[in-house]
């Protein structure tokens, strides 16, 4: 009942993934990780050939700034477009909220 009603914080996320048997590397940006850093790493998890291994990029993100109802969420990354500089956020929540860019 308390994770609905308040959600989980990110390092609870990483530990249920892992508990899982996922395979998980954790960043935040503002760290010691760049906004610069982050535009490489989406541009190589989106663009992993066949014969790569598959990954998924996860992030944690408030729904707020975009003007959507609640606040912090996690969703996959599906896609990037780099002329814009812009993300497909594959929303979990696609009852609420289709993906998104």
């Amino acid at each position: 009942e308390q994770i609905k009603e308040n959600g989980i914080d990110f390092d609870s996320w990483l530990c249920l993934a892992r508990c899982q048997g996922l395979h998980v590397e954790a960043e935040r940006v503002g760290g010691h990780v760049s906004v610069a850093d982050f535009r490489q790493l989406v541009r190589s998890v989106c663009s992993a050939g066949d014969d790569e291994e598959p990954r998924i990029l996860c992030v944690s993100y408030s729904r707020r700034v975009l003007k959507q109802s609640g606040d912090g969420h996690f969703s996959p990354i599906g896609g990037y477009h780099e002329a814009e500089d812009l993300v497909l956020v594959m929303d979990v929540a696609r009852f609420k909220h289709p993906p998104h860019w």
